[in-house]
């Protein structure tokens, strides 16, 4: 049996593209803390240094196979661990916008899908109690409300006094109060 520790980074990759589990467990222990290191260094915090370096020597495990660098064994693990740093830095930047932005939202109290349920739900209940008006004060009231017409437009229109008119409107509100009781505030 060959002892592994006194091989060099080179004679232990050509192992380790050979699916050599002790190669791969020589260049672990020979490169685990120095690599820990210059992660920590970088985030300032073990637990995701940690999560970086187990994630490049797992990385390295699964394309031994196809391993190729043109550099040292040195340099192409410290520029994934930098790399995967920068990854995770950016990953993190964008996960603090988001939230940022998300947390503006809720405090907004924008929700516009919901209001805009909301209110075709509402509207559609107006329009079923105006529907249910005796068929000349539901005219007289939409000519009103919809149209924008004047009294004195309505009564020539209908052909009716200005009085019957003011009278007309004025009962359908008072029914259409007593029906959508608190609703009737935000839409007349």
């Amino acid at each position: 049996m060959r002892k592994y520790s006194g091989l060099t980074d080179n004679e232990l990759t050509d192992l380790l593209k050979s699916e050599d589990h002790v190669a791969y467990t020589e260049i672990y222990h020979r490169y685990w803390a120095l690599m820990f290191r210059h992660a920590r260094r970088m985030l300032r915090d073990d637990d995701e240094a940690t999560d970086i370096v187990q994630e490049i020597f797992a990385s390295l495990w699964s394309k031994c196979a196809e391993l190729s660098f043109t550099g040292s064994l040195s340099s192409y693990l410290y520029a994934a661990s930098r790399n995967k740093v920068i990854d995770l830095v950016n990953r993190n930047k964008l996960k603090t916008n988001y939230l940022t932005s998300l947390q503006s939202f809720i405090d907004k109290g924008e929700f516009i899908t919901d209001n805009t349920v909301r209110e075709h739900e509402l509207a559609h209940r107006i329009e079923s109690e105006i529907s249910q008006l005796p068929k000349k004060m539901r005219q007289i009231f939409e000519l009103s409300r919809k149209e924008n017409l004047s009294y004195k437009q309505i009564a020539d229109v209908t052909e009716i006094s200005e009085g019957t008119v003011k009278k007309q409107i004025s009962n359908a509100i008072k029914i259409l109060k007593i029906k959508l009781g608190g609703l009737y505030i935000f839409f007349f």
